[in-house]
C-alpha cells in the first residue's frame, strides 16, 4: 500500500475518531434517552452545550476535507502515480488534519483555523500539483 493510500486511512481513522467523541460527548449530555432512540424527532445541538455543537462542526468539517483528499488520493493510486510531492503532501494532509480536529475539538483559535488553511491550500495543494505534474493529458496530445 502506497503512503499516499496509508495516510487516506489515516484521515478516516481520525474522523471515525471525531465521530465517536461527537457522539460520546451526545450521550453525555443528552441522556440514554435520546442515544437509544431512532432520532426521528431531530436534537438541536447548539442548545446541548457549545462542545456538542463544536464537536458537531468537527465531524462536518472533517468529511469536508476527506471529501476533498479521498479523490485526489484514489485517483493517484488508480493513475500509478506516487511522487515524493504526493507522498509528503499526503503525509502533511494527515498531520494537519490531526492537528486540526484536536484544535478543534478543544476550541483552540486562532491555531485551528491555521492548520486548516495550511492542510487545504499548502499540503492539498502540493498533492494536486504532484498528481497533475506526472500525468499525461490525452486530449492535449
Amino acid at each position: 500500500m502506497t503512503i499516499e493510500l496509508w495516510a487516506l486511512l489515516g484521515t478516516t481513522f481520525i474522523l471515525w475518531l471525531a465521530i465517536f467523541t461527537q457522539q460520546v460527548n451526545i450521550d453525555k449530555n443528552s441522556g440514554a434517552k435520546y442515544a437509544l432512540s431512532n432520532r426521528e424527532q431531530g436534537h438541536e445541538f447548539e442548545g446541548a452545550t457549545k462542545t456538542t455543537a463544536r464537536l458537531s462542526r468537527n465531524v462536518r468539517n472533517h468529511v469536508e476535507g476527506l471529501a476533498m483528499f479521498a479523490p485526489l488520493v484514489l485517483i493517484a493510486g488508480v493513475a500509478g502515480v506516487s511522487n515524493s510531492f504526493t507522498q509528503y503532501a499526503a503525509v502533511a494532509v494527515l498531520a494537519f488534519r490531526f492537528l486540526h480536529f484536536v484544535f478543534y475539538s478543544f476550541g483552540i483559535t486562532p491555531l485551528r483555523s491555521i492548520v486548516w488553511g495550511l492542510g487545504f491550500f499548502v499540503a492539498q495543494g502540493a498533492f494536486l500539483w504532484g498528481l497533475l505534474a506526472t500525468v499525461s493529458f490525452p486530449m492535449l496530445l
